[in-house]
C-alpha cells in the first residue's frame, strides 16, 4: 500500500480549538466532580491536551476500544479490559479521537448507562458526520471533516502516524504495474 499524507489541520489550530473546548467543558461542569474516560489508543493525544487546558480536575480513566482494521471499520466494537466502577451521580465525559459511524461512542455510552451513570457526555477531536450509520451526536467537537481517512493527533493507519502533531488525510497513490 503506497500513500502520502496531506496535512489538513495544523498543530497550532488544534491547540487553540482544544483550549476553547476545555473552557466550554469547565463552564458546563461548573465545579462538580466528573470522570474523563478516554478511549485508547486514539483519544490519548486529544485527552492529554484537553486535560492540560481544563481548570476542573476530573478523575481520569481509560479503556481500550477498537473498531478498525486497516482503513476499514470492522463493524463491531471490541472492549479490551474494563474501566472500573462508576457512581450514578458522577457525570462521565467520554473522549475519543474520531466520531464516524457512531457505533463506538453509542456502544460506550449505552454501557455506561447500563452501569448506572446518569449523565454521559462526549468529546471528539474530529466528527465525520457523512459516515454516520448510528444516529449519534457528540456534545463537544473540535473539528468536522468529510470522508477522508485521517491520521495524526491520535488517529492511525494500522498503528502508524498516530504520533503526528497535526491531522492529515491519507492519499492513496495510483499504482500502475509494469509487466516487463
Amino acid at each position: 500500500m503506497t500513500y502520502t499524507i496531506t496535512p489538513l489541520i495544523a498543530e497550532d489550530a488544534i491547540c487553540a480549538r482544544v483550549r476553547e473546548l476545555a473552557a466550554s467543558i469547565d463552564r458546563a461542569m461548573a465545579g462538580k466532580p466528573y470522570i474523563l474516560l478516554l478511549l485508547l489508543n486514539g483519544a490519548l493525544p486529544f485527552a492529554a491536551m484537553l486535560e492540560k487546558h481544563l481548570k476542573s480536575r476530573p478523575v481520569v480513566k481509560a479503556v481500550k476500544i477498537s473498531s478498525y482494521a486497516g482503513m476499514k471499520n470492522s463493524g463491531s466494537v471490541a472492549w479490551e479490559g474494563d474501566c472500573g466502577d462508576f457512581q450514578p451521580d458522577v457525570p462521565v465525559l467520554v473522549v475519543d479521537d474520531v466520531l464516524d459511524t457512531g457505533a463506538t461512542l453509542d456502544e460506550v455510552c449505552r454501557e455506561l448507562k447500563r452501569r448506572g451513570v446518569k449523565e454521559v457526555r462526549t468529546a471528539v477531536a474530529v466528527d465525520k458526520r457523512c459516515c454516520r450509520k448510528v444516529p449519534f451526536e457528540a456534545d463537544y467537537v473540535a473539528f468536522t471533516q468529510g470522508n477522508d481517512f485521517l491520521v495524526g493527533f491520535g488517529m492511525d493507519l494500522d498503528g502508524h502516524h498516530r504520533e503526528l502533531p497535526y491531522i492529515g488525510k491519507v492519499v492513496m497513490a495510483d499504482t500502475v504495474e509494469n509487466s516487463g
